[in-house]
């Protein structure tokens, strides 16, 4: 048998199958839809969306809600941190204040030597015995020192003097001893402060004692 008629037979064969083969689909059977089955599982869907989505709402109220709590604590902790600080400033200005007004008192007791010690005029005698003036040249340069060292630690401490002197009186600041009257300068200005005033960070340490003019108004 030659290719050809092995060719022929095949074709007429697979001919044949397609001539017996039934071409009509409409008796195959259809799988059944079953509506009841599927509205009950589209209900137990949608019911089981609402709880997912109570469950996130829930969630999302209770974070909201540690988000307030952890606010209000940080709040109450910074409340908190804020009154110690400033009852340990408190506590740091009733132990530091005595001491920094006897520095002052000490700071004015050597800046009166000082001052004798520059005006100080030596006698006959003391032509006769150099060791005197000497000796006084020496206790005021240990005074000068002295002072020196104790602006330097008011300086640390954040103490300024209260600048008087040829300004108005200002009464948060300083404290009239005496009155006098000069010309040539206005009515209330400072003209001499026998007794320094301080401040530390703005706030009064010690008032200063001043005297100031007063114009006549007779004279004027």
């Amino acid at each position: 048998m030659g290719d050809t008629e092995a060719k022929q037979q095949l074709l007429a064969k697979f001919s044949d199958y397609l001539d017996t083969t039934p071409t009509n689909t409409s008796n195959i059977e259809k799988p059944e839809i079953d509506l009841y089955r599927l509205f009950t599982e589209l209900a137990a869907l949608k019911a089981e969306v609402k709880i997912e989505s109570r469950q996130v709402k829930t969630a999302i109220e209770e974070f909201q809600g540690l988000i307030a709590l952890l606010q209000n604590s940080n709040e109450q902790l910074n409340n908190e941190l804020e009154e110690r600080r400033q009852q340990q400033d408190a506590d740091k200005e009733k132990i530091e204040r005595p001491f920094l007004l006897n520095l002052l008192d000490l700071r004015d007791r050597i800046e009166a030597g000082v001052e004798q010690a520059k005006s100080y005029q030596p006698g006959w005698l003391a032509f006769l015995d150099e060791s005197a003036s000497a000796h006084i040249q020496s206790q005021q340069q240990g005074m000068d020192i002295s002072l020196r060292r104790i602006d330097g630690l008011l300086e640390r401490y954040k103490v300024k003097p209260v600048d008087a002197v040829g300004k108005q009186l200002d009464p948060h600041t300083m404290q009239v001893s005496a009155i006098e009257q000069r010309a040539g300068f206005g009515d209330g200005v400072v003209l001499i402060e026998p007794r320094k005033g301080y401040l530390r960070e703005g706030q009064l340490l010690r008032v200063a004692e001043v005297i100031v003019n007063k114009i006549d108004r007779e004279m004027k």
